[in-house]
């Protein structure tokens, strides 16, 4: 089993393109003595940034990542005492601008968490699918030998068979 587990929000292909292209650009004005072109880099690092979470099995560790293009940075921290994972289900609201209008575009995302000290948690991870979001914390369980907790239908929060779901890909509670 890899002593790693790394799970980073996905940049949207439209977001990796742009970035690139203006990043290229900038390169290219600056390398021309275009001295305003070191502007345009900062906004390509934004389009290319993502956030995720890594954690090191073998030395017990985590650490909050943002990555570029593959380059990841963050500090490494002791992992806590795990008591279960959690996967939560919410929505995203994203305000969308475009000339004078603007509008509110919600999606349905799932968080996993995983909790330690009975109420404190580690944000890993954000899935868009419900399947995403279990194969994820079923994963992170099994490596880290703890419950699951599907905490997607408000109020009423159940246990999961990990293995089970790891091996057929069905969602068994137990009590």
């Amino acid at each position: 089993m890899n002593s790693q587990i790394k799970h980073l929000k996905k940049v949207p292909v439209w977001k990796t393109i742009l970035g690139i292209i203006i990043a290229l650009l900038s390169l290219y004005f600056v390398f021309s003595g275009v001295l305003f072109g070191i502007v345009p880099i900062a906004y390509s690092v934004l389009l290319l940034q993502t956030k995720g979470t890594e954690i090191n099995l073998e030395n017990k560790t985590y650490r909050k990542i943002y990555a570029i293009l593959g380059l990841s940075f963050g500090k490494w921290q002791p992992l806590p005492e795990t008591e279960y994972v959690s996967i939560f289900a919410t929505t995203e609201t994203t305000k969308v601008w475009a000339s004078s209008a603007n509008a509110n575009v919600k999606d349905d995302i799932y968080m996993i968490n995983i909790f330690h000290n009975t109420n404190q948690k580690i944000e890993v991870c954000t899935a868009y699918s419900r399947k995403e979001a279990f194969d994820i914390g079923s994963n992170i369980a099994y490596a880290l030998n703890i419950d699951l907790l599907d905490a997607t239908e408000n109020r009423n929060f159940k246990w999961m068979n990990r293995d089970l779901y790891i091996k057929t890909g069905k969602t068994v509670y137990v009590d």
